[in-house]
């Protein structure tokens, strides 16, 4: 209950800061508790600030964005930071020390810390660094000038890129020069791309198009499952498919993932209110681009070494693809019979599938659907075997199982009606 109101509470902050919050007030950042503590123990005993927030969580929190990702930078050394940190008996974890970055949890909060750098060498997925004590060194070797605004706990920011002034303007920029950055790392044009339909208001700079397709096929060596990390983030967005409607946006993820097919059945996006929306993961939306008849959806999940809970979401809607094809489809009887054998999730995916995947399908058919499923219970067989098995004087075996079969058959064939007489029918 406490955790329910916490969250309600949370809403109403959001959206009283959207409507009434300056753009540059880091409402968020600056009453999050256990950046407080963070801060002061890192700054105790220390002439100046020698830790900020940088990067999304800053840029959401300027957008009055929910944020989730919390990276802090420090110029002080890993060693220097741990033995603050250790001393005040909080929890640390080691995941890119070589690089310059710990994980501290504070009250289940977990911070990114990482020390000033600047990269001495990349190949286009890592990077050898030096620590600096230099921000604005730090800031340059950033992707975008959005993600380059560094404050400090009580809101006061650096802002060595104008990143503020691009996010006022819509202007999704690389950090000097492009071809560069994106040699760094060419996880950076998704990266690109994300940003880009987030905040763009403007089409695509001309050199960013020259530098994005003649370093297109460094995708290559970047792991499969960082480029599908990236994609679940683009996926996510709420105007996602508003990717499809631009050419050159169109034509890089086409090349990047020729196995989106079907993009164009998110054409209807628009035709599902903001409710519905929020039944559709970015699970279900990576089904509605690459599930068909064929193996695209199989050689897909095989690329990106998917998960076992996205390929069993594959795997249900495509065996499933044929019957959603049917006329009567959403009708109760069809749902009913479905819930019988599947989960109330599953059925609920293969709805909003169907909707996309055929043209036949009106946004009142799948609202048909969605409640003719809410409104039924999953039905239960009325005879146990042990009953049948007693009454009919069965032994176990295939004579009994065959039985079983039968009634059961009849009985999802009368919508799910049976009694004593049409039982006694059956086994005779």
């Amino acid at each position: 209950m406490r955790k329910k109101i916490k969250n309600i509470i949370s809403k109403i902050d959001l959206f009283l800061y959207r409507k009434f919050g300056s753009e540059k007030k880091l409402y968020y950042l600056e009453n999050i508790k256990e950046a407080k503590i963070i801060f002061s123990f890192i700054n105790e005993n220390e002439k100046e600030n020698k830790v900020k927030f940088v990067g999304g969580c800053v840029r959401k929190s300027l957008c009055a964005e929910k944020v989730d990702d919390i990276d802090l930078a420090t110029s002080l050394e890993p060693n220097e930071l741990k033995a603050k940190l250790i001393k005040k008996n909080i929890k640390i974890i080691d995941t890119g020390i070589s690089h310059g970055t710990i994980t501290v949890i504070l009250n289940k909060i977990k911070f990114e810390i990482t020390t000033l750098r600047e990269d001495v060498l990349t190949d286009g997925r890592h990077a050898k660094i030096k620590f600096t004590q230099d921000w604005s060194q730090d800031a340059l070797r950033r992707d975008f000038t959005i993600n380059a605004i560094y404050a400090d706990i009580d809101g006061k920011i650096f802002d060595p890129c104008s990143g503020i002034n691009d996010l006022k303007n819509g202007s999704v920029k690389f950090i000097g020069d492009i071809e560069k950055r994106i040699n760094e790392d060419y996880l950076r044009i998704l990266r690109y791309f994300r940003f880009f339909l987030q905040y763009s208001k403007s089409d695509h700079d001309s050199r960013v198009i020259q530098s994005i397709k003649k370093n297109l096929n460094g995708l290559n060596i970047i792991s499969k499952e960082r480029i599908f990390s990236e994609l679940l983030k683009i996926i996510k967005l709420k105007n996602f498919s508003d990717l499809f409607k631009n050419n050159f946006s169109k034509s890089i993820f086409l090349n990047i993932f020729p196995e989106f097919k079907y993009f164009e059945r998110l054409n209807k996006i628009h035709l599902v209110d903001k409710k519905l929306k929020g039944e559709i993961d970015e699970f279900l939306i990576l089904a509605i681009l690459v599930v068909d008849k064929s193996d695209n959806s199989d050689y897909f999940s095989y690329k990106y070494k998917l998960s076992n809970k996205i390929k069993n979401k594959f795997i249900y809607l495509h065996n499933h693809f044929q019957k959603g094809q049917e006329k009567l489809f959403f009708e109760k009887k069809q749902i009913k019979k479905l819930l019988y054998f599947d989960e109330r999730r599953n059925i609920k995916d293969l709805l909003f599938f169907t909707f996309f995947s055929n043209d036949r399908v009106t946004i009142l058919d799948l609202e048909t659907g969605l409640k003719n499923l809410n409104n039924c219970a999953k039905p239960n067989f009325p005879f146990s075997t042990e009953y049948i098995k007693k009454k009919f004087d069965f032994e176990d075996g295939k004579e009994l199982g065959n039985a079983i079969k039968k009634v059961k058959k009849y009985w999802l064939s009368r919508d799910f009606k049976i009694n004593e007489s049409d039982l006694k029918n059956i086994i005779k």
